[in-house]
């Protein structure tokens, strides 16, 4: 069945804001206006908190002091109290450079924006050109909208998940033009171009790598070396700014702080770990709090982390094959490696708090909002959203955590059932997705996802 998109440029849709949501001769745009005006409600309470508090209850001034200590030749990775330890690569401390020069105030507020708008940007690529399946507007205002509640922890104290988040969405999208024009002129570029785009928000911060990395495994030979030369030259850009034995020694300092801090926790880390400590805890009858510092010291765990790692993997390929098999086309393949990827990094990858789960909102709202997606497996997905957008909430947590720890694990159990729905799915997937057609500016043709039941 041919269904009309829901796909708007952007122009369009500023157009239609600004009209209320209507177009002449056309219908009314109102869901989408109601997104909209969502999305800068929040900016404007950002902003406001940022106003009232620039350094307090926000990330911003530790982000803003690298970027001082890189241009000052100080290290990077010492600790400066009251802030806390900077833990990114020096490409981030560069990146971030024009907002620390703005100050606390002025440069907190417009690093909180940019991060909403990359996000929301990444929404609606995701929505536009790596989904499946057309939606109509009402259920893309609806996923934008859930996407926010996603976002709503880490945007408020100003880090940066939403930010990479929506790079790492823009990013698919890009892959997907990519592998949907690979046989028309200028394939090369799209290719180049969806590698510097998967690169970027690597370069910035690694946790997005499993993902792309499996992304990747898929077509070594047209993205992974792209990839692996985009990532070199993004790591070589800081030796244009400072001496070279400078950079040498901020890299350094990274690699030592990472291997250092690899097994170090604190009390909001949510992940498969954090599931082994609270079962054992409550299974074995131990007293007293739980010890959810106790660092990642297994052997057993880490071997668990690379089987996982390998069976999904494995399971990706195994798509692949399934997709050239049954035309189910390179949407379908890219969102469901992704979504893979993400859920792992979620459950086994390294660092993963509660602002984390950023990453794993937009797959998880698709799954929730796209009804013909495995009807069988409904209950599942409702229930993987239940524990994740809200019971996973640390108020939530925090309130009910201490009659019923067990709620300490809402985040990876959610995140488990995400990734079983995910792969019911796949496997009920049969039906061909066809490309979508360009009619027209911002209007397509798609051919919708069934599934056998």
């Amino acid at each position: 069945m041919l269904l009309r998109s829901p796909s708007l440029s952007a122009a369009e849709l500023y157009r239609c804001w600004r009209a209320r949501g209507e177009r002449p001769g056309s219908q009314r745009y109102n869901h989408l206006h109601y997104a909209l005006m969502l999305w800068l409600i929040l900016a404007a309470a950002v902003g406001v908190r940022t106003l009232v508090r620039p350094s307090r209850h926000t990330v911003f001034p530790i982000f803003a002091a690298s970027a001082d200590h890189w241009w000052g030749d100080h290290a990077l990775y010492q600790e400066y109290p009251p802030l806390d330890h900077f833990r990114y690569p020096p490409v981030f401390a560069l990146f971030v450079t024009p907002f620390s020069a703005l100050g606390l105030l002025v440069g907190g507020i417009l690093w909180s924006w940019t991060g909403m708008a990359v996000y929301v940007a990444g929404l609606w690529r995701f929505v536009r050109e790596v989904m499946p399946a057309a939606w109509t507007r009402q259920r893309t205002a609806l996923f934008l909208m859930l996407g926010a509640l996603g976002a709503l922890r880490g945007l408020w104290n100003a880090q940066s998940n939403a930010l990479i988040v929506g790079l790492l969405l823009i990013a698919t999208g890009a892959l997907v033009r990519a592998l949907e024009g690979d046989s028309r002129c200028g394939a090369g570029r799209r290719w180049w171009l969806a590698a510097w785009l998967l690169a970027l928000p690597v370069a910035l911060k690694l946790t997005p790598l499993p993902p792309v990395l499996l992304l990747c495994a898929l077509w070594p030979r047209r993205l992974a070396w792209r990839f692996a030369l985009a990532m070199v030259v993004l790591f070589l850009v800081p030796f244009l700014t400072r001496p070279p034995l400078v950079v040498l020694e901020h890299y350094q300092e990274w690699l030592d702080h990472v291997v250092e801090t690899g097994n170090g926790r604190w009390l909001g880390f949510r992940d498969g770990w954090t599931v082994w400590l609270v079962l054992r805890q409550l299974v074995g009858g131990e007293p007293g709090p739980l010890r959810l510092r106790a660092p990642m010291d297994s052997s057993g765990y880490r071997l668990v982390q690379l089987a996982t790692a390998a069976a999904a993997l494995g399971w990706c390929l195994w798509q692949q094959r399934r997709a050239a098999r049954l035309g189910l086309g390179p949407r379908w393949l890219v969102h469901v490696t992704l979504s893979m990827g993400l859920a792992w990094l979620m459950l086994f990858g390294p660092a993963v708090e509660h602002a984390t789960y950023v990453f794993l909102a937009p797959p998880l709202v698709w799954a929730v909002l796209e009804r013909r997606a495995w009807p069988l497996g409904r209950g599942l997905i409702l229930a993987a959203f239940v524990l994740i957008m809200i019971l996973g909430w640390g108020a939530v947590s925090r309130l009910l955590s201490p009659g019923w720890p067990i709620l300490l694990i809402a985040l990876p159990a959610g995140t488990a059932l995400f990734a079983l729905w995910l792969i019911g799915y796949a496997s009920a997937c049969r039906i061909e997705v066809a490309p979508r057609y360009r009619l027209g500016r911002g209007l397509h043709l798609s051919r919708a996802p069934s599934s056998r039941t």
